[in-house]
């Protein structure tokens, strides 16, 4: 794998495998587009007035609706995906977006855009829990961890263009204010719809389907430069035939195989943690409440608000692509953990300097020292909860897992995504930044949670993984096909 971790862009086929990947990588776009378009919105006059100023609860169903389409759609992940393939479960997502979308813009009232956003929550759920392991499946090993690491920085990439979309439309009166951005959030949606059929099918699904030809054709294509004798390709091939013929004898294929063994057991709990840390870290505020809290530190007209959230976009979305590189060089777990601390002091300082404004309105320095720390809590959670989060979940899943577990884990974090946007405004409205200690004290909760529950995965392939969660069986007979790689190598070399 050595010869092509380097100039990559050198190997012709390879080179076409990574422009392709954009398609799946544009899947998670659509939920950062939503989050940063309703602050966005929020900061909007024409939005308010059309809409009548929402607040507490009537806000919350407004931000809620996303993630309860979300969770009637991780039902449709695994059917789709599994039954038909990446390429058309990804496919179907994307036509649920792009139909969203269209509500969206065209909504005449509350419930038309509600129920809009129920689509596109639905949709959304479905491109990211196919697009996932859709990239994880199709990478080449020697680009496995950071191409599905870079995965989730598209959230933040979505998030820049709404902001920016909200704030050069803020300026227009009329309904168009509104309607614009609504409609761009469709647009990554329609690219996948037309251009996903270019994409290489996962050559695991193939291969569980029995088309081990075609299966041995896409790797040879696009991880051997057309070599079907080439080392790694056969080693590949092999490890995936074997693996799933034993997951096949092994697979039970119903929600309780999640609590059948001790290894799935602990892989459970541990999306199921990953999920609620996910959510529950504070980012709320910075995702779809930065209207109200700016609003409570003084800065309340739309340029300021559209500014600072387009603004803090481009900080969130460099951090992630930077921060995409750390897994394979730190390891996920250290990356979580850090990722904690950091979003844990940030909490602490906008709780804090909330207060201090609180006391006297004219304590610009603590205003000003509220915005500093909302900036830069999009970094600290892009740390561990960007591309890592979305590099650890998939690769900690077998293949006959990997889609369901997604749906699992997008499900817990859907319901917390819910909980979140519904609590959040209404503690906003009734007890201010005495709101923001819970999440301080709930944050060393996580911490904890981390550090006695994840393994680290830096190195292994997806297939050795299993083994440190289902023990030394499984493991000892990959490792033993990897020295025969590694041999059949330096023979080459």
């Amino acid at each position: 794998m050595q010869r092509y971790t380097q100039k990559w862009w050198t190997h012709r086929n390879l080179r076409t495998l990574n422009l392709w990947m954009l398609i799946p990588l544009l899947s998670i776009f659509a939920q950062g587009f939503d989050g940063s378009m309703m602050n966005g919105l929020q900061s909007v006059s024409n939005w308010q007035s059309y809409f009548g100023s929402p607040k507490g609860g009537v806000l919350g169903i407004f931000n809620a609706a996303y993630p309860l389409g979300g969770i009637a759609g991780v039902f449709l992940i695994s059917p789709a995906a599994d039954r038909w393939g990446r390429r058309i479960g990804l496919a179907l997502g994307a036509s649920l977006c792009c139909l969203g979308a269209a509500l969206q813009a065209g909504s005449i009232n509350i419930a038309m855009f509600v129920i809009s956003r129920v689509i596109i929550g639905a949709g959304s759920v479905v491109v990211a829990g196919v697009g996932a392991p859709y990239i994880t499946e199709i990478a080449h090993p020697a680009q496995r961890s950071t191409a599905t690491a870079l995965f989730l920085t598209f959230y933040s990439l979505g998030s820049i263009t709404a902001g920016w979309a909200t704030f050069g439309t803020f300026r227009i009166d009329g309904d168009a204010a509104w309607r614009i951005p609504s409609a761009l959030q469709g647009l990554p949606s329609v690219i996948q719809v037309l251009l996903v059929w270019f994409v290489p099918e996962s050559p695991r699904w193939l291969v569980s389907k029995g088309r081990t030809a075609d299966a041995l054709d896409m790797l040879a294509k696009y991880h051997g430069e057309g070599n079907r004798e080439d080392p790694l390709v056969r080693f590949e091939f092999n490890e995936i035939t074997m693996t799933l013929e034993t997951e096949k004898e092994d697979s039970r294929h119903n929600i309780l195989e999640f609590m059948s063994t001790p290894g799935n057991r602990k892989r459970t709990v541990i999306m199921v943690w990953a999920a609620i840390c996910s959510q529950m870290s504070g980012n709320a505020f910075v995702s779809y409440y930065l209207s109200p809290i700016l609003s409570s530190v003084g800065l309340t007209s739309d340029l300021e608000q559209t500014l600072i959230n387009a603004t803090s976009q481009m900080l969130s979305w460099f951090s992630a692509l930077y921060f995409a590189t750390l897994p394979e060089k730190v390891g996920r777990r250290t990356l979580f953990l850090w990722s904690l601390c950091c979003m844990w002091i940030v909490d602490i300082a906008i709780t804090a300097g909330s207060a201090e404004f609180a006391k006297n309105n004219d304590n610009k320095a603590a205003g000003y020292a509220v915005v500093v720390f909302l900036y830069l809590f999009s970094p600290a959670y892009n740390l561990g909860f960007n591309g890592n989060l979305g590099l650890y979940i998939p690769e900690i899943l077998p293949f006959h897992l990997r889609t369901r577990g997604l749906s699992l884990f997008y499900f817990v974090q859907f319901c917390f995504m819910i909980l979140s946007n519904f609590a959040v405004p209404i503690g906003l409205e009734n007890i201010h930044w005495r709101l923001y200690p819970i999440f301080v004290a709930w944050v060393m909760v996580e911490c904890a949670g981390v550090y006695f529950l994840f393994p680290e995965t830096k190195g292994p392939s997806l297939e050795e993984i299993a083994g440190i969660f289902d023990g030394p069986q499984i493991k000892g007979g990959l490792t033993t096909d990897h020295n025969e790689l590694e041999k059949a190598e330096v023979v080459e070399n």
